[in-house]
């Protein structure tokens, strides 16, 4: 006795059989007012089928019976993971008293693989480890609740999809799984949106972070707020390099992603580039340009009172 699919792939089937029910139902209607031919229109959804298994992770995301912490009380069978197929004993990822941000889990497993840790030479503190608790609260301060919450939906099934939530393994798997990589790119897109507006929102997510760590005695500076967008988003330039990348990139996120994807990374590149030329200074003297974190900090930490 076969068992029965996961609840995404019979959510897949229907909608796969809605979609072949509204060709069938429309065709005739194109062909009669001549608004489409028939070549067009079966070749368009030709396309849209062919296409059809790189929305897989998008319906194992939506599948709440498969991502609800309810899962096992409802009977649900379909939560089968990558990592329980390879036999590894890994469990499905559930919202759990340890664990609910799974948004900034994944987040933070791009920080851990692509950032090294350096060490505060005044406070000793670690970065980037001493921002996570900052970075959470000040990520999720970026968008609306509900808004959050569907992003955070749609990490649970990456992770649940992936079978591991260990840093090096998530992206390990991802270089290997294109339309799962198109999923987890989702919030980081999201997040870099955010900053369409550069330089008022630089400077707002700077004193967010520099509040929310002011009990560490530690200040989130200029230099780090690029290290952490480099980390964060550097990797998403990679899908806007030809014309080719900006139009699946438009297509995978929506319209007109791909061009404030490039305006926003302009306006770094720019804002990076001046800050690192020197001010000169009486007698012709070049000094290092002052940190705006540490300009506005002045007065506030105890090294700077005693001044």
């Amino acid at each position: 006795m076969t068992a029965d699919p996961p609840p995404f792939e019979r959510h897949h089937r229907t909608a796969q059989a809605l979609v072949s029910t509204f060709q069938e139902a429309l065709e005739p209607q194109f062909t009669a007012k001549g608004v489409l031919s028939r070549e067009e229109f079966t070749r368009a959804m030709g396309l849209m089928m062919a296409h059809w298994p790189s929305v897989l992770p998008l319906f194992a995301s939506i599948c709440q019976s498969c991502t609800a912490a309810s899962c096992t009380a409802s009977g649900c069978g379909g939560c089968t993971t990558m990592g329980d197929a390879a036999g590894d004993g890994q469990q499905p990822l559930h919202h759990d008293g340890r664990r609910r941000d799974f948004v900034t889990r994944l987040m933070v497993s791009a920080l851990r693989t692509r950032l090294p840790d350096s060490m505060d030479p005044v406070t000793g503190a670690s970065f980037p480890q001493v921002i996570l608790p900052g970075l959470q609260s000040t990520l999720t301060a970026l968008f609306y609740e509900k808004e959050w919450e569907a992003l955070n939906a749609s990490a649970v099934a990456l992770f649940n999809r992936l079978g591991t939530d260990r840093d090096a393994e998530v992206w390990r798997r991802l270089a290997h799984e294109e339309t799962l990589a198109v999923l987890a790119d989702t919030p980081f897109i999201r997040v870099m949106l955010r900053f369409r507006q550069f330089h008022q929102q630089r400077q707002t997510f700077i004193r967010r972070m520099t509040d929310h760590l002011r009990e560490r005695h530690f200040v989130f500076a200029e230099e780090h707020f690029q290290a952490l967008f480099d980390a964060l988003f550097g990797r998403l330039r990679d899908g806007l390099r030809t014309e080719l990348d900006r139009a699946r990139t438009d297509i995978h996120y929506g319209e007109g992603t791909a061009e404030a994807l490039l305006r926003i990374f302009d306006q770094f590149d720019k804002h990076r580039l001046e800050q690192s030329v020197p001010v000169r200074v009486l007698g012709g003297r070049q000094m290092p340009r002052p940190m705006l974190a540490q300009r506005s900090m002045l007065g506030a930490t105890p090294a700077a009172k005693r001044r």
